[in-house]
């Protein structure tokens, strides 16, 4: 090149300076642009980190299938290992089954003088903690030899070992289930499993084969079903319905998953976010049709200078490139401006106005910062590949 980049640079910024009123334009057309999309942008993550949020005080997803007669009444038969092992065969995208065993009428615990009622009560298979999801606080869980010899052994929650143990280790006390005496061997994380109805004192879980000793017929057993992910939920629920229907003829199928409503407002909160980024586009696509309308403006108003350039040695590549250089620059510092204000304004509404999660995202503003670029130099390369096209002669001979 004839001209040295830091001649390039600074022939800009004189151009740029001496036409505020243009230059304003331009990076207001790029400012309303990206905070448009910088907006989207901090919305949905928002959105999703509220999701995730409520995701975490449950259990992991997952659905319950119920069998009902064709009458609407309940069949009798629970689920088995039967079931559980044609679902795992027949449907990939399962990433966890468990078996659970409801136990009714035994709802009192007791540890000495301390005693929880209401307290729920279920028999579950080994499973159980990678379906859930559940972290494991003290102790451990159910091994295989538990199962195998039915031992009295109990796992507690947080909220069940609180009202016990007050600040006591749970792990190797003696409770008492009604008058079944059980040992606690963990404590596990208190969560929401999506089918309370009605405040307890807290969970107890129990090997599956000792519980069903304890139950009798005071127990319901159904199946616990996680997918792979929270979006698979719908594929899930129908894939579920047709292997059981099949191994369960003239009855219904019914499920219970206790993510349907996160699954409906992520759903809805997608569909938000796209209405918005149309928004974004459509805000950018009109900053950037701005640009080249300005940098046309620009390129008619300087052609006795693009002239002068020439005849003085400039290349036409030369030219071209101040005028996207003139057109970057503006769009980094238009750019920068509404990333730096959509920021503030999104720390400011979520600590003052509705108390939201809001972290600073690189990712998010380099995905706005690279709108910005896009349009600037898109918008103005048409422009400035038509003042290379200007003559030399005709050029010089304006006024």
């Amino acid at each position: 090149m004839s001209i040295s980049i830091p001649d390039l640079l600074s022939l800009t910024w004189k151009s740029l300076h001496t036409n505020l009123v243009r230059s304003g334009l331009t990076t207001l057309g790029v400012f309303m642009g990206v905070a448009a999309i910088s907006a989207t942008l901090n919305i949905a993550d928002i959105t999703n980190a509220q999701i995730e949020a409520k995701l975490a005080e449950r259990d992991k997803p997952y659905l319950t299938p119920y069998i009902m007669s064709e009458n609407g009444y309940a069949v009798g038969d629970d689920l088995n290992q039967d079931d559980e092992v044609a679902l795992k065969r027949s449907i990939a995208i399962i990433r966890s089954v468990s078996f659970v065993s409801q136990i009714y009428d035994v709802g009192s615990v007791q540890y000495e003088d301390n005693e929880a009622k209401d307290v729920r009560t279920y028999g579950v298979s080994q499973n159980y903690i990678s379906t859930t999801g559940r972290q494991i606080l003290q102790g451990r869980f159910f091994k295989t030899v538990d199962f195998e010899q039915y031992r009295p052994v109990a796992i507690i929650d947080q909220k069940l070992a609180a009202t016990l143990f007050r600040e006591q280790s749970p792990v190797n006390q003696a409770i008492f289930l009604a008058n079944t005496r059980l040992t606690v061997i963990g404590v596990v994380e208190t969560k929401s499993s999506g089918q309370e109805f009605g405040e307890k004192s807290g969970t107890l879980w129990l090997p599956s084969t000792f519980a069903s000793t304890v139950a009798g017929n005071f127990q319901f057993s159904t199946l616990q079903i996680s997918p792979d992910r929270l979006e698979d939920m719908p594929q899930l629920k129908e894939k579920v319905k047709q292997v059981l229907s099949k191994r369960h003829p003239k009855t219904v199928v019914e499920t219970f998953d206790n993510a349907a409503d996160l699954l409906k407002e992520r759903e809805l909160q997608e569909s938000a976010t796209q209405a918005l980024a149309v928004v974004g586009v459509i805000a950018l696509l009109i900053s950037g049709v701005g640009i080249a309308n300005i940098t046309i403006a620009s390129v008619l108003e300087r052609i006795e200078e693009i002239g002068i350039r020439r005849a003085l040695g400039a290349t036409q590549f030369e030219v071209m490139v101040q005028f996207i250089l003139e057109a970057l620059l503006l769009s980094i510092f238009g750019g920068s401006l509404a990333i730096i204000s959509v920021h503030g304004l999104t720390q400011t509404a979520t600590k003052v106005i509705i108390q939201a999660p809001y972290q600073f995202s690189l990712r998010n503003a380099a995905l706005s910062m690279g709108a910005a670029v896009a349009v600037g130099v898109g918008s103005s390369f048409l422009p400035a590949l038509k003042a290379t096209k200007i003559d030399i002669i005709a050029a010089l001979r304006s006024e």
